[in-house]
């Protein structure tokens, strides 16, 4: 689970409440009357196969010091990967990933050994005064400009330019963000209150700039405040990210430019300030715009690094028996990936997080992989990935949505398992529950088929508190079936709440209730083979 502010409050929304062992807990009810119009094989036989004692020596091993708290890109998440690996091989599962079990993954981040802006003398701040997109910016250890021409709005169009004959050749330009509306509110471009493509791709005015010679370009931010609030993680210059194509090569495709507050739009006009504005009263009452050259002294800092990391994640894949129905694929997920160590002495062994979510999945592939030998099934085909990188911004599981060993279209389920071996504060008495989250945001029938599956079999007291979507520890957005969700492929995620060793180097393998978790695993279980089984695919009746 990813870390984030745990707000401390108490949420009473829309519902009924119910009190267990002194504790109330949200209940949602099934749908009255829901009843599957479909048989299934007995799952029991099956389910049952996933005992405490077998994640117990799953959670001991990975868990153990040896795998040194699993961070992604070192020795001890490659250890893991491997282990997992191994038990896919031993349940008979075929190799599914990019090399054998493993669908790797590259990762990289950008940040800055120097970044400044300097404007006669004068010092402003990153991300408070200035902010500039690290992906679309060429590393730029110093430069200095005298010469900037403000251009009004940078555009160069057939029916419109603000550069007209003016040489920027060698030069900074700085110009608006958007495009030119006259007094009424309508486009200057369009003769209409739609705006032109010129408003929706800033890139666009980059590339302008720098076929007409210039050197460098500020873009001035007319709502910077709120930009600034808005976008702080876009615009984030650090934090690793899945790396779909050559950051260098992308980065070295535009010139320099930076997003300005007015404040140092003012700071860089200076004396021609007034006349900036002059000419841009006069375009909006209908005069041709006249660009303006600018003496000023700017110092500019954009000095990147740039690191790259490996991880891995590990594919059990059980081909579906049906020959129509196998081509759809139910997901079952979970991290394996923890926080490593904080020094050869502190290892964070991460018991709960997430080796009990990845001791689950396993146990759950090799059921499955049981059923199939058995010949009853799954219908379809069932992909049960253990994703690193999650620890550090959900990013295996990102990385496979962007790049899918199947196709998404056909995947029609994320089943997610998140740290279901231990029991909150708020269940001190119960560990016969599990929060549920995001089961019923995108298809009201997932929700109806885990709880009649629960009401079944498991009989778990639901907990629906973290899924309420005004909740403020937001879990719905910090686990890996978002990146799935986020696609429009529905999702549920298990979760058991957190407690005081969550992220500590203390969540160790004593502290886990082997009973709980094997209880737990088997509901995601039953959930998975009623969706693996039933003969129409789960209806997605919500919008993303």
């Amino acid at each position: 689970m990813r870390i984030t502010l745990l707000l401390l409050c108490a949420l009473f929304a829309q519902g009924l409440l119910a009190q267990t062992d002194s504790t109330f807990q949200k209940k949602n009810k099934v749908r009255d009357p829901y009843k599957p119009d479909y048989e299934l094989p007995d799952p029991r036989p099956f389910a049952e196969s996933i005992r405490a004692e077998d994640v117990r020596q799953l959670v001991t091993s990975l868990a153990g010091a040896e795998m040194q708290g699993r961070e992604t890109g070192e020795e001890g998440q490659r250890l893991a990967a491997a282990y997992i690996a191994k038990q896919f091989k031993d349940a008979g599962l075929p190799k599914a990933g990019d090399r054998d079990y493993e669908q790797k993954i590259q990762l990289v981040k950008e940040t800055w050994k120097d970044i400044s802006l300097e404007v006669e003398g004068k010092a402003f701040k990153n991300r408070t005064d200035f902010y500039v997109f690290p992906s679309y910016n060429p590393d730029l250890p110093q430069a200095n400009f005298k010469d900037i021409v403000f251009v009004g709005y940078g555009i160069d169009d057939a029916k419109y330019s603000d550069y007209r004959k003016t040489d920027v050749e060698g030069k900074a330009v700085i110009f608006y963000d958007g495009e030119p509306l006259d007094n009424n509110g309508q486009s200057i471009l369009t003769g209409t209150i739609v705006k032109s493509s010129w408003s929706l791709d800033w890139k666009k005015k980059v590339e302008v700039a720098q076929k007409k010679g210039a050197k460098m370009v500020f873009i001035i931010d007319s709502k910077f405040e709120e930009n600034m609030k808005n976008n702080r993680k876009l615009i984030s210059t650090y934090g690793w990210k899945p790396m779909s194509e050559d950051v260098e090569s992308r980065a070295n495709k535009f010139i320099p430019n930076i997003f300005v507050s007015p404040t140092v739009a003012n700071a860089i006009l200076g004396n021609k300030a007034d006349k900036a504005e002059n000419a841009m009263a006069a375009l909006r009452e209908g005069d041709k715009f006249k660009p303006v050259k600018v003496k000023a002294k700017i110092e500019v800092h954009l000095d990147k690094e740039l690191e790259r990391l490996a991880g891995s994640n590990i594919i059990g894949f059980i081909e579906g028996s049906d020959e129509k129905l196998k081509k759809e694929y139910v997901f079952v997920t979970a991290h394996y990936d923890h926080l490593g160590m904080a020094d050869s002495t502190v290892i964070y062994h991460g018991a709960d997080d997430n080796a009990s979510g990845t001791s689950g999945v396993i146990e759950i592939a090799r059921a499955f992989a049981e059923a199939k030998k058995k010949g009853v099934g799954p219908k379809r085909s069932v992909v049960c990935m253990l994703v690193s990188g999650e620890e550090k911004g959900l990013l295996g599981s990102r990385f496979y949505v962007e790049f899918p060993l199947f196709p998404l279209d056909k995947t029609v389920v994320d089943i997610n398992i998140d740290m279901i071996g231990r029991v909150d504060d708020r269940h001190p008495n119960n560990p016969n529950y599990i929060y549920v989250i995001g089961a019923d945001r995108l298809s009201s029938e997932l929700h109806d088929i885990n709880e009649y599956n629960n009401t079944q079999y498991t009989k778990l007291d639901l907990d629906y508190k973290y899924n309420e979507k005004d909740d403020p520890n937001r879990y719905y957005e910090r686990s890996d079936h978002y990146n799935f969700a986020e696609r429009g492929i529905p999702a549920i995620f298990y979760f058991n709440g957190t407690h005081a060793d969550y992220h500590r180097p203390s969540d160790t393998v004593e502290k886990i209730n082997f009973d709980a978790l094997a209880k737990r695993a088997q509901l995601a279980f039953y959930t998975a083979w009623d969706i693996a089984n039933r003969p129409h695919k789960l209806i997605v009746d919500k919008k993303k």
